[in-house]
């Protein structure tokens, strides 16, 4: 499996347009950024499926999609999800981007999902997967603190 690494906010990033060559450097890749302002990066494999994973700090999100843009686009969902309202917003070409809090995953997650796609370009089993809701942001966002 070949998997090529984007990231989507910094165009410097020195590791841009790379094949990830094992699931270590994945691990390493995912840690190193972690702690910049949150952001996505797109790991493309060449079976035709790519993921698009958000990553700041704790937490992040991962979207499983084919690689020519066509729906279904599937949002991972935690069994044990980091928040329960609101959302992230993760930067892309300098656009934040809202997320909202049933997508969000903890970090582990987020890399558990990468180093899975890395070995099978598939979705994996760790977390269930949506369809996206693109009023997910808005609902979550009005969501009753006591909900």
């Amino acid at each position: 499996m070949i998997v090529h690494y984007d990231n989507e906010q910094d165009d410097l990033d020195p590791m841009n347009r790379t094949v990830v060559g094992s699931g270590a450097q994945l691990s390493e890749l995912l840690d190193s950024r972690r702690n910049n302002a949150p952001f996505f990066a797109r790991f493309s494999s060449d079976n035709g499926f790519e993921i698009m994973v958000g990553i700041g700090g704790n937490v992040g999100c991962v979207q499983y999609s084919r690689g020519d843009g066509a729906p279904p686009y599937l949002m991972a969902v935690s069994s044990r999800p980091p928040m329960k309202r609101g959302c992230v917003e993760f930067l892309t070409a300098n656009t934040p981007t809202p997320i909202a809090a049933r997508y969000i995953l903890s970090f582990d997650e987020v890399k558990t999902i990468a180093i899975h796609f890395f070995k099978t370009g598939e979705r994996s089993n760790a977390v269930s997967w949506q369809i996206l809701n693109p009023r997910a942001t808005r609902e979550d966002v009005e969501r009753h603190l006591d909900s």
